[in-house]
């Protein structure tokens, strides 16, 4: 056995089956392309663009989408202000060509509980360690030092 761990082998076996795991939960895909701006409108408009997905977030609608002629796991990115012309534009667009699938995902806002929580927990914890620091010069001034 102790000669299996001391053979070059069983480390790069181990590296390679580390690097399969960091691989594997790594592997996000990235946009086959990334649109400007201008560049999203016009191959919308073009009726180019068979999906859509509209993600709010705060003053940016990221779209990503497929557009005609793309396999399953191909989709492009884009970025659009959030603004009424931006909207209006995409709407005409998308009923002028009639687009089949656009699903939109509103931006979410947290909860004013989490807010008040993760704003006042960490005063709660300075304040209980220096709490327990007092209680125990306090401690240690009545009852003395335990030898």
């Amino acid at each position: 056995m102790k000669r299996i761990f001391r053979s070059k082998v069983f480390y790069v076996i181990i590296f390679l089956v580390t690097l399969r795991v960091v691989l594997v939960f790594n592997n996000d895909k990235e946009p086959t392309e990334k649109l400007t701006e201008d560049e999203f409108f016009t191959t919308l408009e073009d009726g180019k663009v068979t999906f859509l997905k509209v993600e709010s977030q705060n003053s940016v609608y990221e779209i990503r989408g497929r557009l005609v002629g793309y396999e399953k796991d191909q989709y492009f990115i884009a970025s659009v202000p959030n603004s009424g012309i931006s909207l209006d534009r995409m709407n005409n667009a998308i009923r002028e060509h009639d687009i089949g699938k656009i699903e939109f995902i509103p931006d979410t806002e947290t909860s004013g509980w989490v807010t008040l929580l993760t704003t006042t927990i960490p005063f709660m914890i300075i304040f209980m360690l220096f709490f327990v620091i007092i209680l125990f010069t306090v401690v240690i001034k009545r009852f003395g030092r335990p030898r």
